[in-house]
């Protein structure tokens, strides 16, 4: 039979104390990380103060970071991927949610109506001036955003005698423009306006000569230029805004006398059924 000494029998005692001991901190971890799990899945886990862990609580409340464990990855199971959507964490387990902030609707709704706004649709009408009223003049300018939304609406004072209002067509009539805005004016609008975007009309390079202003091409998108749309509507010749826009919208426009605005959203709705395989056939083009 094996004599124990004293000091051995005490040393035993203690190191079973100090077990049982680490066993009831596990088993007070494993508690506090229960109670925590449903924090996971919660739509408010964007609380800087909610620390999924149970150790060093207030270092990392001073901190305002989430310690992702193990066992968080278990408990959130098949929702886990959920749960990383909503998080932008780091290699090392630690979420910083003052340099990674959940961003909330109205940041996203910005975002979005930044991108919607990336797209505008311009329509001119025009006078006549000089002999018989042969050149073209600005009278009207309009500009919509991807929803139609209209960003301008201007009649414009001409600069020189009108001799053709082209009334049938352009729906002008002298009471518009002889109070219009200057010239210059609208112009430096405009530019403001469709600069840096993507430009969507119907022969813009007709309304752009008018304004004297000049837009990059890869940012112009012509409905009238389009290779593909005109061989579907107009056999490869060049179709009308009022033929383009029955055959693919069903819309029945320019009906009688034209207006700017009506045809600027024509061409967006165009635009917008049809972005998908036209900027794919832009791309093919470019390379």
């Amino acid at each position: 039979m094996e004599v124990r000494s004293f000091s051995e029998t005490k040393k035993d005692k203690s190191n079973s104390r100090e077990s049982r001991q680490h066993g009831k901190q596990l088993t007070a971890i494993k508690t506090v990380t229960k109670e925590k799990r449903s924090m996971i899945m919660d739509s408010s886990l964007g609380t800087k103060e909610q620390v999924i862990d149970g150790n060093n609580t207030e270092h990392n409340k001073q901190n305002n970071v989430f310690t992702v464990n193990n066992a968080n990855r278990k408990a959130a199971g098949c929702h886990w991927d959920a749960y990383l959507a909503n998080q932008s964490y780091e290699c090392n387990g630690v979420v910083n949610l003052e340099n990674n902030p959940i961003p909330s609707l109205s940041q996203r709704q910005k975002r979005k109506t930044a991108q919607q706004n990336k797209y505008v649709a311009m329509d001119c009408e025009m006078v006549g001036v000089g002999y018989k009223g042969q050149d073209d003049m600005l009278a009207r300018v309009s500009i919509v955003n991807k929803r139609g939304e209209v960003l301008l609406d201007k009649f414009v004072k001409p600069c020189e005698i009108v001799t053709d209002y082209r009334t049938s067509i352009s729906g002008i009539r002298p009471h518009n423009i002889e109070n219009g805005d200057d010239f210059h004016d609208v112009q430096d609008q405009v530019k403001k306006l469709i600069q840096g975007k993507i430009l969507v009309g119907h022969g813009i390079a007709k309304d752009l000569a008018v304004l004297q202003i000049k837009h990059p091409y890869p940012l112009i998108r012509d409905t009238a230029r389009y290779k593909p749309l005109c061989r579907l509507v107009a056999n490869g010749r060049t179709p009308s805004l009022k033929c383009i826009a029955h055959a693919i919208l069903g819309l029945d426009i320019q009906s009688g006398e034209h207006n700017s605005i009506e045809d600027a959203r024509a061409a967006m709705k165009i635009y917008n059924k049809l972005s998908f395989d036209w900027e794919k056939h832009f791309r093919k083009q470019k390379n």
